[in-house]
Parts: C-alpha cells; structure tokens; sequence
C-alpha cells in the first residue's frame, strides 16, 4: 500500500450494523471510507470502497482485496475521470 495512505478502523454505522468499516487517509487527509459486506450465502468478505469527492461518497465497486480498495480509492480521488463510477456520478465525460 503507498506509505502516504492510511486506514483507521471506525465505531459502527448504527447499533444494528457490526460490519467493520474504515476511513481511508492520505497524508492524514479524509479521502474516502472501506465498508465490510457479505454478498448471500458467500463465504468470502467484500470490501466497498467509498471516495469522498466535492463533499459526496461514491462507490467504487466492491474487491475480496481491502489494500485493493484503499488504492483505488485513493486512484479515483486523485483523477475522479480515472473511475466509471465517478465519473457517472460527478456527470464527467470520458
């Protein structure tokens, strides 16, 4: 993971959610957030990565790689036309 970039590992959404969820720092800047997810009946832990762009959390798709999350997080914070999911929601042409 780049030296620059940080997890911070958060109290719980609600007290009905006990999915962990991280804040995703670079430079000790707030760029976005890691949600945990189960998809059905799987076995295997999803991560949801959410960029914080103009003040918005976007979703960036979902990876088995929580490293994974964080870079493209920071990726898409970096150049938000670099992602299909921001630049959708920021109305970016390609």
């Amino acid at each position: 993971m780049t030296p620059e970039l940080t997890t911070e590992l958060l109290p719980p959404a609600s007290r009905n959610s006990r999915a962990p969820r991280w804040a995703v720092r670079f430079e000790g800047k707030l760029i976005g957030e890691v949600q945990a997810k189960k998809i059905g009946r799987s076995s295997s832990q999803f991560y949801e990565g959410l960029v914080l762009i103009q003040g918005r959390l976007i979703s960036i798709e979902l990876d088995t790689d929580l490293e994974e999350r964080c870079e493209e997080i920071l990726k898409a914070w970096r150049d938000p036309s670099s992602n299909v999911h921001t630049r959708y929601a920021l109305k970016l042409k390609e």
